[in-house]
């Protein structure tokens, strides 16, 4: 609160007020609005209860296995001011008891992102400080809710990413004021001009969600949870496909994801793909028979084989697209003559797999990744920094089916590499770390270690010889490798007792875009700085546009594939950190350890 402003507050914990609390609304120049969060992600459900919010909850406890729980957290609950179940709404603050991800019918909750309206104000010592929007702030500023014009876009481009045709897009668009708080169905349809025929028609529209706005709820007024705030809902769709009526049934690929079976439709447990009523598309599209083996030419968005239909047979789309998509907000309102615009973006996906297991890295770090300068050491936050990785990174595995990676990943390379016995134990003779059926075998070193060990009986092989007690292997070892890495203590010896080897097994990121060579493949890749050391001259930053880059090993993450259908790796920043702590702790051990040891051995010696 400004120290010339008289406390009107009668919240009771109010020394945890903001400092817009008991504020005069018309103090201060209006600089600009924004939105928070600027960006979120939405995940589609087919329930009518959004998820309650809920937050990460550390377990310090590493013998249990599990480093991330969940526990609920203040939720924003919508209730009808009517009574009737139907707009308006107004909110109210519940903390559930328990998180449930589905509700009473076994459907799962959409998780459907709030976005907070805020404003900048410069007061007279020009100190700025954040406002909410209200409309008693609004109206302060000679303005009002009606003049607050909100712009919404959702699109789903996925078939026009393929395809390169607007008329394969469906879009929706709606427009309207603050004070409309009815619900706004974002039903899109495909643009497109004369003798194009539609995705997606006028009178079959796709549904991707819709978006809401709220009435001011007075009661119980808190200066944490401003309920009189203008915020807007987005609720994605129900994660349901749509397709052309030919869309039916169809055969599915007996083979693992990412190998491909010959022209024939002779297999295959027979499937229905859509919903009668989802059957709403139109057939004369270039998307329905879509192939992305169409002229051999590479294809965008890669992986291109990421469509229904291309896994199968010829490998021609099926003409199918989901309620997925990509959302903007835009607020417009002028005050004083000036015009004022914030924007927020939102992105709808599928349900959370694991939602009590964090990602190996987030948007968070990749965003990070790509503004922020090189990470730079930190007696204080790089040791949590990295142990938090290597935590995430134990998460992570704790997901993956080792073998599955390993078999898909091991049969992949010998495609790429044009090698027709892809079994043969020696077909990648000479290079290293190995890409057949050697990898992660006693003949992959220096990088494999305690899996050979840990897998005696597996061999040399590309299928994992399971059996009735050890079904994933490869899968329970790295569990268990990974869950050691969880503890301080034990993580950082494992840094200090061999560093060269760690350097070796996590796999580098790609390079810089300035960094990259301008003849992928022929000019050497950067190297990794590590000073004068020759016998780490061979690590080198990766170039997604070589083949040999575009391979899968055993380095961390092992087999794991990036989005971009190339081989996972940390981002640069994370491992420009990791190597900068490793330099670390082997400088400490060669000035603190070392010496004693030698002492130790020259005493025992005499």
């Amino acid at each position: 609160m400004d120290k010339d402003t008289p406390n009107t507050c009668s919240h009771a914990d109010h020394g945890n007020c903001g400092p817009w609390c008991g504020r005069d609304p018309k103090k201060g120049r209006l600089l600009g609005i924004y939105f928070d969060p600027p960006m979120a992600i939405a995940r589609v459900g087919g329930s009518k209860e959004p998820m309650p919010a809920y937050r990460w909850k550390l377990d310090e406890n590493p013998s249990r296995g599990v480093q991330t729980m969940i526990e609920p957290a203040p939720s924003l609950i919508e209730t009808s001011v009517k009574g009737n179940g139907h707009h308006p709404y107004t909110l109210k603050v519940e903390t559930p008891n328990k998180v449930v991800f589905k509700d009473r019918h076994g459907r799962i909750k959409p998780v459907a992102p709030f976005f907070e309206l805020w404003a900048r104000v410069q007061d007279s010592d020009g100190s700025v400080v954040k406002v909410p929007v209200t409309a008693a702030f609004l109206e302060a500023r000679g303005t009002s809710l009606k003049h607050l014009r909100f712009t919404v876009v959702a699109a789903n481009r996925k078939a026009e990413a393929r395809t390169k045709l607007a008329s394969c897009a469906a879009i929706a668009r709606k427009v309207f004021s603050a004070d409309n708080y009815k619900t706004h169905h974002l039903d899109a349809i495909s643009p497109h001009t004369e003798g194009q025929a539609p995705l997606v028609r006028e009178d079959a529209p796709l549904p991707l969600g819709k978006i809401r706005t709220y009435k001011p709820n007075g009661d119980n007024p808190s200066c944490q949870t401003r309920l009189d705030q203008i915020r807007l809902r987005f609720i994605p769709g129900k994660g349901d496909a749509y397709g052309p009526p030919e869309a039916a049934k169809a055969p599915a690929s007996p083979l693992p994801p990412g190998a491909f079976a010959p022209a024939v439709t002779e297999y295959g447990r027979i499937h229905k793909m859509t919903r009668k009523e989802n059957r709403i598309l139109s057939s004369d599209t270039p998307w329905l028979g879509y192939n992305f083996r169409t002229d051999n030419a590479p294809k965008w968005p890669t992986p291109m084989d990421s469509y229904d239909g291309a896994r199968v047979g010829s490998g021609n789309s099926w003409g199918l697209i989901d309620d997925t998509c990509d959302l903007v907000i835009t607020a417009e309102m002028a005050v004083d003559g000036v015009a004022h615009t914030a924007q927020a973006r939102s992105m709808a996906g599928p349900p959370d797999f694991a939602p009590d297991k964090r990602p190996m890295y987030s948007i968070r770090d990749e965003l990070e990744d790509r503004d922020l300068p090189p990470a730079e050491l930190d007696p204080e936050t790089t040791p949590v920094e990295v142990l938090d990785l290597f935590r995430r990174i134990f998460e992570t595995a704790s997901l993956i089916n080792l073998d599955q990676r390993r078999s898909w990943a091991l049969d992949g390379n010998a495609q790429l590499l044009a090698e027709a016995d892809g079994n043969d134990p020696d077909w990648d003779e000479g290079l290293t770390p190995r890409l057949g059926p050697k990898s992660m075998r006693a003949d992959d070193a220096p990088y494999a270690s305690l899996v050979p060990e840990y897998t005696p009986g597996q061999g040399d092989t590309i299928e994992p010889r399971s059996g009735a007690h050890d079904r994933l292997p490869y899968t329970q070892v790295v569990q268990q490798v990974h869950a050691r890495m969880c503890d301080s203590p034990i993580l950082r010896a494992f840094l200090v007792r061999d560093p060269d080897r760690v350097r070796r097994i996590i796999r580098p990121p790609f390079a810089h875009v300035a960094e990259l060579p301008k003849i992928p493949g022929v000019q050497p890749d950067p190297q990794v700085d590590f000073g004068d050391r020759e016998d780490l001259k061979d690590i080198t930053f990766r170039d997604p546009r070589a083949t040999r880059a575009q391979t899968y090993d055993m380095r961390m993450p092992p087999y794991m594939r990036h989005s971009m259908g190339v081989p996972l790796s940390v981002t640069r920043r994370q491992y420009d950190l990791l190597m900068k702590y490793l330099d670390k702790l082997e400088g400490e051990w060669r000035h603190t350890v070392q010496p004693n040891l030698i002492d130790d051995v020259t005493e025992v010696s005499s």
